[in-house]
Formats: structure tokens, C-alpha cells, sequence
């Protein structure tokens, strides 16, 4: 009996303590409060606890269209009030940069933000190299996202022993040619064409599933490969939370740096976040394809954020191509994440890992400049057994607040084959 009561009288108490959200009142300078207030996790009646009412907030910093973002609470009795005073604006930059390395490539972007006052962000892409050409748009508006993409690619692909072919692609600005002459095999001139469609919509904070049409064609000058069309589509569901956004294109004109004192603080304590993803590619005759396709793939990262920011990150991709002729096979580069490699090894199925950490030497109010080692390893089935392709490193990069691509080197050493690659990039990725 007296075990019965003193669970009678936690439920109690915890139920006279639980809060629900109240009012949720909001100004801002041209998205309309009621907007505003639609993009705020929190609404009347849910359950209000510090962790949710942090979540929110980040939800509306991350938005990167804010000059000034401020919260305000009041209690009334088991009701929480909450006021949001915004300034918002509008914005678009133009942006132009370049990669460089045995091969170059440059592009340019134009990046525009609440410029229909619904807190969307937008982005235009156009780039090139003496591989090809690619283009790319997309909107994101709440919780849905839309982008198209187009790549033209007309390369040499060259093959050597252990199942490795030479890297390609618009940025990939290495090239193998002249040091890995005495293991060619062969090789053969490549053209692919390819346009594609994403659309994608989030279902909670958490969750976010998409699809994504494309049409593919190859066509290569020897005969024996798989020339034709490889039209596919993958659908994909997303689950991530507490990993940090990408770039704040919003910065360059000022706006998007609301949550920039509470970034630069150190953390209460340390904290987790996650991101995974699976996703099925089909093809064949029902999307116009000459050749049948499917393929399996899932993604994941952990990462741990300590007290002082620094991030130790792990990740994981798997890949099965059940059905998938040459040009569709699984390709090692896509199971790794940290380094630049100039060769690659094409395969039946492959699964990769890597682990990095974040180390910032130095924090401040004008930027963070960061040290970050890596391993990764990843194992591609191919003739009859599973081939290796491992890298170690690390990245030195330098970010502004006010110009949120990174500046930077890469160093990666390939375990496999002894070779090393130092790359210097203005924007993109490492």
C-alpha cells in the first residue's frame, strides 16, 4: 500500500510540473506573423520542455534569413507564452570559385533567401571543366524542397589492375594519367548525359522522405559496354536531428548570424546527433531504360559535440547493386567522405567507413579555423572478392562567419596504392 502511494504521488507531482505551450505570439519586418509562426516547431497545446523549446529556436535560426531573432517567455499556470521578435530580410549574392590541381574547374552560384517573404531559401548553379558541364536549381520553402540538375560529362575512363578506374566527374580536378602508367590496362572515351529531379518533403522534425527521377544515357567508343539509355528513379527516406547545417549563403549580406554568440559558447554539457538514410534505385522498361536496375543503399553518421565544440564524426554507407550493368555498378569514391582520391574501384556491392575529428584551433568572433584527421576504409566486391581502398588524413580549413565557404587544404595518403593528393578549394566540399 504504502509502495502504491508513493507512486500515486510522483505521478502527481509530475503531472502538476508538466507545461504546455500557450500563446505563441510573433512580429517580424516581411513575413507575416502568422508565417513566422507556422515555421516555429512549437504550437498551442504541445508539451513545452527546455530541450523542445531549444529545438524550436534552432529551427528558426537555421532559416539563415534573420538579422535579430529574439525569444521571450511567460508562465501562466501550467501554460507556457512564448513571443518571437524578428527582423527579417531579403537576399541574393553571386559567388564564383575555382578548384584547382592537375585539372581545373570553376563555377559560379547565385544564392537568394526570403525572397517571397516565406522564409525559402533558393540557389542557382552553373559550372565546368574540360570534362563537362553542369547546372542545378532548387527551392526549399517549409518542409518541402524542389531542385533540378543537369550534367554533361565527356571523359576518358581509364582501367588498371585490382579493379580500379580514374576518378571522374566535373570537380574531380585529378588526374592519374601520367602516375599510374605502368598499371593501365586500358581505357575508353565516355560521355554521359544526365537530368534529374528531386523533390523531397519533411514529415516531422526528424523525418523526410523523397524522390528523384533522372534520365541517363551513356555512350562509350569501344564497343561491349552498356551504351544507351539507364533512366531511373530512387526513392529515399531520411531520419536525422543535431547535425549542424550547411552553408549560410544569408551571411554574405549580413543575415543568418542570429545564433552566432550562442555557437561560439561552450556547450552545458556533450551532445549527440545523428543522420541515416535508405533509399532504393529502379530501372528498366517501365522508366525507359535499356537496361534493368535496382540497387539498395543506407547512409549513416554519428556525431559527438563536446563541451568545447570539438566534433569527433562516424560514418557509414552501404551499397548492393542487384541488378546493375557496368555503368551502374557500386563505386568505392561513394562509399567514402573525408578524402580526395584520383582512383576508384567499381564493383557488385561495397561497404565503407570513416571517422573523423574536428579540432578547432581557434574559435572566435570573425571565424573558426579547424584541424581535422580522418580514416576511412571501404571494401568493394569485384571479380570474386572484396577489394580495399583506404585513406588517412586530414583537412585544415578556415571559415568566416560573414563568408561561410570554406578555405582550405587537404592532405589524403591512399593505404592502397601509396599515393598522395594535396588539394587547395575555395567553397564546395573536401
Amino acid at each position: 500500500m504504502k509502495i502504491f502511494l508513493s507512486l500515486l504521488l510522483v505521478c502527481f507531482s509530475l503531472s502538476a510540473f508538466a507545461q504546455t505551450v500557450g500563446e505563441v505570439s510573433a512580429s517580424s519586418t516581411r513575413m507575416s506573423p502568422q508565417t513566422l509562426k507556422k515555421l516555429f516547431l512549437l504550437k498551442p497545446g504541445d508539451a513545452f520542455t527546455p530541450e523542445t523549446y531549444d529545438k524550436a529556436q534552432d529551427d528558426l535560426h537555421n532559416l539563415r534569413v534573420f538579422k535579430k531573432l529574439d525569444f521571450s517567455t511567460t508562465a501562466q499556470g501550467d501554460k507556457v507564452n512564448i513571443s518571437i521578435d524578428a527582423q527579417d530580410g531579403s537576399y541574393i549574392f553571386p559567388l564564383a570559385f575555382a578548384a584547382g590541381g592537375a585539372k581545373s574547374a570553376a563555377g559560379v552560384s547565385l544564392a537568394g533567401g526570403n525572397l517571397f517573404k516565406q522564409g525559402e531559401s533558393t540557389f542557382l548553379f552553373v559550372g565546368g571543366s574540360q570534362d563537362g558541364t553542369t547546372a542545378s536549381a532548387g527551392i526549399t520553402q517549409g518542409d518541402d524542397h524542389l531542385s533540378v540538375g543537369y550534367t554533361k560529362l565527356n571523359f576518358d575512363q581509364r582501367f588498371y589492375s585490382g579493379y580500379r578506374s580514374n576518378m571522374f566527374g566535373i570537380f574531380s580536378t585529378t588526374d592519374d594519367e601520367d602516375e599510374y602508367t605502368n598499371d593501365l590496362k586500358g581505357q575508353v572515351h565516355s560521355k554521359k548525359e544526365q537530368v534529374s529531379a528531386t523533390y523531397s518533403h519533411r514529415f516531422s522534425r526528424t523525418v523526410r522522405a523523397f524522390i528523384r527521377p533522372e534520365y541517363v544515357r551513356y555512350a562509350y567508343s569501344a564497343s561491349g559496354f552498356d551504351n544507351g539509355n539507364h533512366n531511373q528513379i530512387t526513392l529515399g527516406l531520411r531520419l536525422t536531428d543535431d547535425i549542424r547545417q550547411g552553408t549560410n549563403m544569408g551571411a554574405l549580406s549580413g543575415y543568418g548570424l542570429t545564433d552566432k554568440e550562442k555557437s561560439l559558447r561552450n556547450l552545458p554539457h556533450a551532445r549527440q546527433g545523428y543522420a541515416a538514410d535508405i533509399f532504393y534505385t529502379g530501372g528498366g522498361n517501365w522508366t525507359g531504360s535499356d537496361y534493368d536496375i535496382a540497387k539498395l543503399g543506407v547512409n549513416a553518421a554519428w556525431v559527438l559535440e563536446l563541451k568545447n565544440r570539438h566534433m569527433l564524426i562516424v560514418q557509414g554507407k552501404a551499397q548492393d547493386a542487384f541488378k546493375a550493368s557496368f555503368s551502374d555498378e557500386v563505386l568505392s569514391a561513394d562509399l567514402l567522405t573525408f578524402g580526395r582520391y584520383d582512383r576508384q574501384i567499381r564493383g557488385e556491392r561495397g561497404l565503407g567507413v570513416g571517422a573523423s575529428f574536428v579540432y578547432y584551433l581557434l574559435r572566435n568572433n570573425t571565424g573558426l579555423l579547424s584541424l581535422a584527421p580522418f580514416y576511412e576504409n571501404a571494401y568493394v566486391y569485384a571479380g570474386g572478392g572484396y577489394r580495399a581502398h583506404s585513406g588517412a588524413g586530414a583537412t585544415l580549413s578556415y571559415k568566416l562567419w560573414r563568408f561561410p565557404l570554406p578555405v582550405g587544404l587537404n592532405y589524403t595518403h591512399n593505404l592502397q596504392d601509396g599515393g598522395d593528393l594535396v588539394g587547395f578549394i575555395i567553397g564546395g566540399a573536401f
